[in-house]
């Protein structure tokens, strides 16, 4: 009996034919922004950055250099360029970042301060801060006016040092206030070189000439510095 179903070639008669299948289209290959690390940077706080700087400090990986990205930063002298003028484009000078890190950690600090002013803290520190002022302005002052005793005023200046000194630790504990943190620059420029690190990766692998065990090896510095971020982060929740 004839096939009244299928034509000749073995396609339905009815319905839509279709031909061979068509091979699919290659997904179109993620470009990273090579902005983005620098940028998120720029972004991060003196207590970030001291977070950061104090966990690169304790991590082994960081005691000396990484001969993989040195091999990348020595085969790839022009892109390295290129990361190096990105990260100074967006974070400027080692004096321009801290100053950028210390107005975020100013504005972080807002809603404390906020805080401090309406339950009245703030304003009894500020009266205490300006009694002492008084205090050590009016009593040098009273001994330089009446006596030109040597021995007297260098002893008054000494006792004066010393109020300062305690009279200023009892305040900042008074007042509450965050401990500031102390950024030293060498170990900053070595945060700098990390974020060098992995722009020069997102650089390359958006030319396709960097093996993923290498990339990561080249953001590892960067992955670092988030991990202490967000911690950072966690502890103002």
């Amino acid at each position: 009996m004839e096939n009244q179903y299928h034509l000749l070639d073995g396609s339905p008669r009815y319905g839509t034919r279709t031909g061979p299948a068509a091979p699919e289209a290659a997904a179109p290959v993620e470009r990273n922004r090579v902005e983005a690390t620098a940028e998120a940077a720029a972004r991060l706080g003196l207590d970030h950055l001291a977070a950061a700087i104090d966990r690169r400090l304790r991590s082994p990986w960081a005691d000396k250099s990484d001969p993989i990205v040195t091999g990348l930063r020595n085969d790839h002298p022009e892109e390295l360029l290129a990361a190096r003028a990105l990260v100074k484009l967006t974070l400027g000078s080692q004096r321009a970042w801290l100053m950028a890190a210390q107005a975020v950690r100013d504005r972080d600090l807002q809603s404390l301060k906020a805080r401090r002013n309406a339950s009245g803290s703030a304003r009894e520190v500020f009266l205490l801060r300006l009694v002492l002022m008084v205090a050590l302005i009016s009593v040098p002052s009273y001994v330089v006016a009446t006596s030109t005793d040597l021995v007297k005023l260098i002893i008054t200046g000494l006792l004066c040092l010393g109020a300062a000194a305690t009279a200023g630790y009892f305040l900042t504990v008074r007042a509450r206030v965050p401990v500031m943190p102390n950024i030293r620059r060498p170990w900053l420029a070595e945060l700098r070189e990390d974020i060098i690190n992995a722009t020069l990766a997102d650089i390359l692998a958006n030319k396709g000439e960097i093996e993923p065990a290498d990339a990561a090896a080249a953001r590892r510095g960067w992955l670092s510095i988030t991990v202490a971020a967000k911690a950072v982060e966690a502890l103002s929740v």
